[in-house]
């Protein structure tokens, strides 16, 4: 049993190089460039709530956060703009979970996920990372200017309660 464990950990690392050798190779041998929250990004080029920025709090802290650019993000940000409130509790040792009230677009591919890592699960749960993991999930955005023990602290508790709003 553990030796197929091992095998099958060796044929998953090996996907997930290759897969990352893909990417780097149709685009030139360069990692992506890291998104600015300060730019054009969603919310900010005249779809209805241009200025505003998608906002996350936890436990009340507001926490700086880089969003994609995709359809479940606009979802999200439109839920926010009605008030958004997510009880989440601590799942695997590695991640804070929730449920919306009801799913958003997804779209859904097989990633690695890190401390700081929002991502969503199933198009309804919400995702806040503060170990590793590996599933099918859409990512949503990453937790800034903060460290992973920080991360931890934050997250590595009982529940939290997390807030989407506008501002």
């Amino acid at each position: 049993m553990n030796r197929m464990l091992l095998i099958f950990a060796a044929v998953l690392l090996a996907a997930a190089a290759a897969c990352a050798c893909i990417f780097l190779m149709q685009n030139g041998g360069e990692p992506p460039a890291p998104q600015d929250d300060a730019g054009d990004g969603p919310g900010k080029d005249g779809n209805g709530d241009a200025g505003k920025d998608l906002v996350m709090t936890v436990d009340g802290r507001r926490v700086d956060t880089v969003w994609e650019s995709n359809p479940s993000v606009e979802a999200i940000r439109k839920l926010a703009a009605e008030g958004l409130t997510i009880a989440m509790e601590r799942y695997g040792g590695f991640e804070q979970t929730g449920s919306m009230e009801k799913a958003v677009e997804r779209n859904d591919s097989a990633i690695t996920v890190g401390p700081g890592d929002i991502v969503l699960y199933r198009g309804i749960q919400i995702c806040l990372y503060y170990g590793e993991n590996t599933y099918d999930f859409t990512r949503l955005g990453r937790i800034q200017n903060m460290s992973v023990p920080e991360i931890t602290a934050m997250l590595d508790k009982p529940g939290v309660t997390v807030v989407f709003s506008l501002g």
